[in-house]
This record gives structure tokens, C-alpha cells and sequence, in this order.
């Protein structure tokens, strides 16, 4: 299968920009494609040279594209999906920079489903609070983690390795690998399972080699585990600084409270200040581990505050502690693997 040499980007805000200008930045020779619903943007990304040519609608301009990233919010990623699909019929690599990855597999999985169009969930763990093409950057992604999730979770994972490693289907895989084989029309079940699955490790090696030519780091896991792990990292985090900032408006502070503020404070609610209509969008599609999580920070407040009130020193030394001997461990450890 050959390398990816035309790719297109939907969606040419910040995240999107930025993939663009670092792909072109990576590989001048690739051509880059992109697709925005506001005209002025495709003018700017295209004179930046960002893009080699864009489009204001899908329809069928991408049709002849190797790979596409899927650069929207989360709630919008399935319409964009369904464009594709109508606006051809070639195989392609789709791929996704939303911030959750279950509901939008389920999604991706339904829609194309009749369709040779093979998806993979992608999450680039970079970003701004800004939005938009005029915050693009082509380094937002050296050295930080890419996440591709080909899987929905643990059981699909060791489905699909089983079905690879099967010894009754190496001639097929052989079969595949010197042949073209452009339809599933001519194979039976087994064999268009096989074929898809061959292809999609193919295409996310592939996938793989491009992602690090930008620089960042790639992380192959579940949407499962990604969801899990990113309501901790990420979606958490940003409704405790929303909290944060509710909270302090609630009181009757004067005017001067905000400029009193120092870097903790600071840090702390910069996050914030992002889009709230994309938030709600990532927050909703993560809801149940949210839930969950929000659950047992609560708990954890509860014993602090009872241990405050109770003026155990030892126990609040204790669980500053313990919290600075694991950041600092952490902090060391990703110093040690760069």
C-alpha cells in the first residue's frame, strides 16, 4: 500500500492550522488539502501556505485524497463523516484530533460500516485556550503525546490480534499483501474481516511514521482506556478551573480581587477561558467517567475539609506530601524518556 501523499484537513482552526503547517513543515512534498465552512480561513491557510488548495464544502473534493483528518469538535465529527462517505467511494484513512474517542468509534463504526473507508480514532494532546488559524503553530505538537485509538476497547483489541494471528489465514494475508484487491465484493465474511484488518495495521503504521515526522509522541490505546485516562488529564482538570472561576465570582470581592492574583491562581483557571460551546461538547460525550470521577474528588475534599476542621496537621502534611513526591516523580520520569 502506498505512502499517504495527498491529505486533507477539515476543520482549519487551531488544531487543524497547526496539523496542516506542521505536515507541510515535515514533508514539502506531500499535498495538503483543506476544508473549512468559513471562505476567509481557506484564503489566509491558503496564502500562508498552509494548504495547497481548500474548499468551503466536502462534497466531492476530497474523493481522491489518501488520508483525511477530521479537525471539529466532537459533536460535529459524525456529519463530517457522513460528507465524506457521500463524496466518494475510493478507500481512505479517516482520522480524528476530537478530545473523547468512544462515542465518536461507535459513531464511526455505524456510519461506515457498508463503506471501504477504514477510521482511527486520534487525539493530539496539545492545544490553547485560543482558538482559530491566526494561533496556529507548525511545533504545537513537538513532543507531546498523539493518541490513536484503532480499538474500542481491551476485548476488540485482542479480537482483532487473534483473528492476525490465526495460522489458517496466512496464505490470505499473503494473498493480500501481493495482490489488489480494491472490493470486498469477491470475498466471503472471513476474508473481508481479514482483508480490513490487514489494511487498517498497514495504514496505522503508516499513520504512525507520519505523526512522529511532526514530532509528537504516539500513544497506541483503546478509545476505552483513552476516555479513562483523558478525564483525569484533561476534562477534569478544565471543569475544576471552570469551578474555580464560578466560585470566586460568587463572592463579594472588589474590583482590584483579579489583579491581586498570582501564578496559581493564574495557572490554575487560564483553561477556563476556552470555548464553552466546545467544551460542553467534550464534557457530554465523556460523561459517565466524569461522573464517576467527579464522585471521588468530592469524597477526596470531604476528608480534607473534615481534617481541616479537625486540625490534623499531620494528615494535611501528609497529603501535601504525598502529592508533590508524585508529581515530582512523574515530572522526572518524563524528563528521563525524552
Amino acid at each position: 500500500m502506498p505512502k499517504f501523499e495527498k491529505i486533507a484537513v477539515v476543520g482549519i482552526g487551531l488544531i487543524g492550522a497547526s496539523l496542516a503547517a506542521a505536515l507541510k513543515k515535515s514533508e514539502s512534498k506531500l499535498e495538503l488539502t483543506g476544508v473549512d465552512s468559513c471562505a476567509e480561513t481557506i484564503s489566509k491557510a491558503e496564502k500562508m501556505g498552509i494548504i495547497d488548495q481548500g474548499f468551503t464544502e466536502i462534497a466531492a473534493n476530497l474523493e481522491d485524497q489518501d488520508l483525511i483528518f477530521i479537525a471539529v469538535p466532537v459533536a460535529a465529527i459524525p456529519a463530517v463523516m457522513r460528507e465524506i462517505k457521500a463524496g466518494g467511494s475510493s478507500q481512505q484513512l479517516l482520522v480524528d484530533a476530537g478530545s473523547t474517542k468512544k462515542e465518536v468509534m461507535l459513531e464511526a463504526e455505524e456510519i461506515l460500516k457498508d463503506s471501504p473507508k477504514i477510521f482511527i480514532g486520534g487525539h493530539p494532546m496539545a492545544g490553547s485556550h485560543k482558538s482559530g488559524i491566526d494561533w496556529h503553530d507548525p511545533e504545537l505538537f513537538k513532543g507531546a503525546p498523539f493518541i490513536l485509538t484503532p480499538w474500542l476497547d481491551q476485548s476488540q483489541q485482542e479480537e482483532e490480534e487473534k483473528i492476525l494471528k490465526d495460522s489458517s489465514l496466512f496464505d490470505l494475508l499473503e494473498t493480500f499483501s501481493k495482490s489488489r484487491i480494491d472490493s470486498a465484493e469477491d470475498l466471503d465474511q472471513d476474508e473481508a474481516e481479514l482483508k480490513n484488518l490487514v489494511q487498517k495495521k498497514e495504514l496505522l503504521q503508516q499513520l504512525k511514521e507520519l505523526i512522529g515526522k511532526i514530532g509528537a509522541r504516539v500513544h497506541i490505546i483503546s478509545a476505552a482506556e483513552h476516555d479513562h485516562c483523558t478525564a483525569y488529564l484533561s476534562h477534569l482538570p478544565h471543569l475544576l478551573s471552570s469551578a474555580l472561576v464560578n466560585l470566586s465570582q460568587q463572592q463579594d470581592f472588589k474590583g482590584e480581587f483579579f489583579e491581586l492574583s498570582g501564578s496559581g491562581y493564574r495557572d490554575m483557571t487560564r483553561i477556563a477561558g476556552s470555548s464553552a460551546e466546545l467544551w460542553q461538547d467534550i464534557i457530554l460525550s465523556n460523561r459517565e467517567n466524569l461522573a464517576e470521577l467527579i464522585g471521588n474528588y468530592i469524597e477526596e475534599l470531604q476528608e480534607l475539609q473534615h481534617d481541616l476542621e479537625a486540625n490534623e496537621q499531620d494528615k494535611i502534611y501528609n497529603f501535601l506530601a504525598k502529592a508533590a513526591e508524585i508529581k515530582t516523580g512523574a515530572e522526572n520520569k518524563s524528563d528521563t524518556e525524552k
